[in-house]
């Protein structure tokens, strides 16, 4: 029967093996030191971060999985983007977040602060706020990406009019504006015809028998109805 002799270059790799795995695994030599979280919109967020993390101070660095510990994180809505390093010599955990981009206010009568971005994403981002950004009511996120892509197409000074927008269905909208220092409710139907729609709710509200109406029909453009 053979004799299996281990020669010194095996022996010397095992033992620094062993070695390497406790200094990494068990020792208090490699240990998170510190947690940074990069942008973060506020403190109150930085802490739901931290928290969604389950990084402590005083863990083995090693033992950080950095994929799990990225699907926690990304479970916060407003988050689109996550990296996570480590410096084995400081022993800091840098965490770096991007923040999905709101494109307009989405069904806030439901969720106060909810938005939504360009991907159809709902979230609530801590401390936004942006009076430009649209208000859509939306049985669906589909409808309010048609609702937004009509209200970027409006010109500069009737899209400041508008005050919230309905997507009735993808392709027929409701707007309350105020005009003239008017509140007008206005069933704007689909898409198309733009021009022939806003000169016609200009020539309107110019009539002196429609001072006190509050709603403007323009399913059928070329015969709008007053109310």
């Amino acid at each position: 029967m053979k004799r299996f002799i281990f020669k010194p270059f095996v022996l010397l790799a095992i033992a620094l093996t062993v070695i390497s795995a406790y200094l990494l695994g068990w020792s208090q030599i490699f240990t998170v030191n510190a947690v940074q979280v990069v942008g973060s919109p506020n403190a109150l967020s930085e802490g739901d971060i931290l928290k969604m993390s389950q990084v402590k101070i005083g863990g083995q660095l090693a033992r950080i999985n950095t994929r799990s510990t990225k699907e926690n994180i990304q479970e916060i809505r407003w988050i689109r983007e996550v990296d996570i390093s480590r410096n084995w010599i400081d022993g800091k955990v840098r965490i770096s977040v991007k923040a999905r981009e709101p494109i307009a206010y989405f069904n806030t009568e439901q969720v106060e602060g909810q938005t939504i971005d360009s991907q159809g994403e709902l979230f609530v981002l801590p401390g936004f706020s942006n009076p430009e950004l649209p208000v859509i009511s939306s049985a669906t996120p589909a409808g309010a990406l048609e609702a937004n892509e009509l209200f970027t197409t409006f010109p500069d000074d009737f899209r400041r009019s508008i005050t919230s927008m309905v997507a009735t269905t993808s392709s027929s909208f409701l707007l309350n504006a105020t005009l003239k220092g008017r509140n007008i409710k206005i069933r704007w139907g689909d898409s198309a015809e733009m021009n022939l729609k806003i000169a016609a709710i200009d020539r309107l509200l110019a009539l002196p028998e429609n001072k006190k109406i509050t709603v403007i029909d323009l399913l059928a453009p070329h015969a709008p109805v007053v109310r």
